[in-house]
């Protein structure tokens, strides 16, 4: 028996609550941001905590940042801990990235120097973080303007030796590495090979702009969440589903709300590559073709 399909839902937008409600049936998971948790509104909280048993949830932040050069902030990790168990979320995900740095929110998701010295930084936090969240640890990839110069490691060698000496999952950005590979060459299938077996436990799935500003000096591919998921993400989602077995994927959108219809049609590509990859992968091999 091959494994089951992964699940296929949306991030929750209150911007789109009600349509949200709507077409519940048309989602396998919502993915919460606990921070909408936190931060938000008391309306925001009890609109986000009313889903809670009518669809699986999944949670996700945005606001650790892990490779900040300062110890964790353990009052945000209980807080996290407490609306993870509200939820009933069978995991906690977050960026391996920094968002801050001591007296200022830079409100970015910017990349982390790949040396051996800052990757023990971030096991060891890592590990503090495991010792406050009781559901498994995910970290996701994220896609980068710069990188920093001296690089010990590779991308997928960095955030893999994280993982091993951790044991936390990874939540794999098909949109950020398809538009890392566009803007800084990385070659995404190789990084697809080099991380762990069983490591990538969810996805995450989005479409955004082609730009040409004059600060980045070229054409460049950003992820902004607001556009149609490209052809280039849902070849490379083909990849990934042939080399992993997530159990969820998500299609995050962050502008454009009200063209519902786009969204839509997103998740009608992406289920129809899970199924295809699916029906393939349960095909008896005595029916398989003779090579």
């Amino acid at each position: 028996m091959g494994a089951a399909a992964p699940a296929i839902g949306i991030g929750y937008r209150r911007a789109i609550d009600r349509w949200t409600r709507d077409n519940l049936g048309r989602f396998d998971l919502l993915e919460i941001t606990v921070d909408h948790c936190i931060l938000g509104s008391e309306a925001m909280h009890e609109q986000i905590y009313e889903l809670v048993g009518q669809v699986p949830l999944a949670a996700h932040g945005i606001g650790l940042s892990i490779g900040t050069d300062v110890p964790l902030d353990l009052a945000y990790l209980d807080r996290v801990a407490a609306i993870v168990d509200r939820l009933g979320a069978p995991t906690y995900s977050e960026h391996l990235a920094f968002t801050r740095i001591p007296g200022r929110d830079i409100a970015n998701l910017l990349p982390l120097p790949r040396t051996e010295a800052v990757a023990a930084a971030i096991i060891e936090k890592v590990r503090i973080v495991q010792s406050r969240v009781p559901v498994p640890f995910l970290l996701e990839n994220i896609a980068h303007v710069f990188d920093w110069p001296d690089a010990e490691l590779g991308d997928a060698e960095f955030i893999s030796l994280i993982c091993r000496e951790t044991g936390a999952g990874i939540l794999l950005d098909v949109e950020n590495l398809y538009v890392n590979g566009c803007n800084h060459g990385i070659d995404a299938l190789a990084y697809l090979d080099a991380l762990p077996a069983g490591s990538v436990q969810e996805l995450h799935m989005a479409g955004g702009e082609i730009l040409n500003e004059h600060y980045v000096g070229r054409i460049f591919h950003a992820d902004t969440h607001n556009r149609p998921v490209p052809a280039g993400a849902l070849d490379l989602l083909d990849h990934t589903l042939a080399r992993h077995r997530p159990a969820s994927i998500v299609l995050e959108r962050d502008d454009r709300l009200n063209v519902t219809e786009e969204i839509l049609e997103d998740l009608a590509l992406i289920r129809a590559r899970v199924e295809a990859h699916h029906k393939v992968s349960h095909v008896e091999p005595a029916l398989r073709p003779a090579v």
